[in-house]
């Protein structure tokens, strides 16, 4: 969610837009048949091939592959995440038919995104991904700017909450030197290494939305997909991937 209408609605709704989800829809209905027909690309960059990413699920050998730009204080990127992306986990994902990827895109209109980021990208490094990202965007309410709770930005008891002890002693440990608000890249934090490595990846679409989805089967790369779509679209969109000999 990126551009100043969505911005300004939400930022005096609080909330995700659902007419602009209902509009999306009906346009991405609309194009479906020409995604289909056009795929964007027989080939994917070698730079995206060559980074072993910690913040995947499911089987890397899956016809379908969906790499989702996203931004944790988006509020558009956790509507798709709830939404969507929680059903398509629990089905294709655990199914074998999509290797999901996330890419991490901070935006600098998002005061907190940045800082998120790096609290998932330490859990990564550690194997527990998706536990701290399900538990952010599952929160995002309680410590994003757009939330009603004070103080906001503080989004470490919720990282705390999905961890052990002991691998939140872990997080920590990695978070040194990361944990202030900046969107800037600050010295001696390690963990903004892999978070720029996604950005420069979303530049090479270029990514100017969050969410930013993109699909690939069986080694063909088709055009982004832009925003929240519902779980039963995107589902349409992979059966009719996988109809195809």
């Amino acid at each position: 969610m990126t551009s100043h209408i969505h911005l300004a609605i939400n930022k005096a709704n609080r909330r995700p837009i659902r007419t602009l989800g209902v509009i999306f829809v009906a346009a991405f209905l609309c194009v479906l048949p020409a995604l289909l027909a056009r795929p964007a690309s027989s080939q994917t960059p070698a730079e995206w091939d060559r980074f072993t990413t910690q913040k995947s699920l499911g089987d890397p050998n899956a016809p379908i592959k969906m790499e989702v730009f996203d931004d944790y204080e988006c509020p558009a990127c956790d509507q798709f995440y709830e939404n969507t992306l929680k059903l398509m986990i629990d089905s294709y994902v655990a199914e074998g038919k999509v290797y999901l990827i996330h890419r991490d895109f901070p935006l600098p209109i998002h005061l907190y995104s940045r800082r998120a980021a790096r609290w998932v990208n330490a859990a990564a490094r550690i194997g527990k991904f998706e536990a701290v990202e399900r538990a952010l965007f599952d929160n995002q309410m309680a410590w994003s700017e757009y939330g009603t709770e004070n103080p906001k930005g503080i989004m470490e008891p919720f990282v705390k909450g999905a961890l052990t002890p002991a691998e939140f002693e872990r997080v920590q440990r990695l978070m040194k030197g990361c944990e202030v608000n900046t969107q800037q890249e600050i010295k001696g934090c390690a963990l903004d290494g892999d978070i720029q490595h996604d950005m420069a990846l979303g530049q090479l679409i270029p990514v100017n939305e969050t969410p930013t989805s993109i699909v690939t089967y069986r080694g063909v790369r088709y055009p982004p997909i832009v925003g929240a779509m519902s779980w039963p679209l995107l589902r349409e969109f992979f059966d009719q991937l996988m109809s195809q000999r």
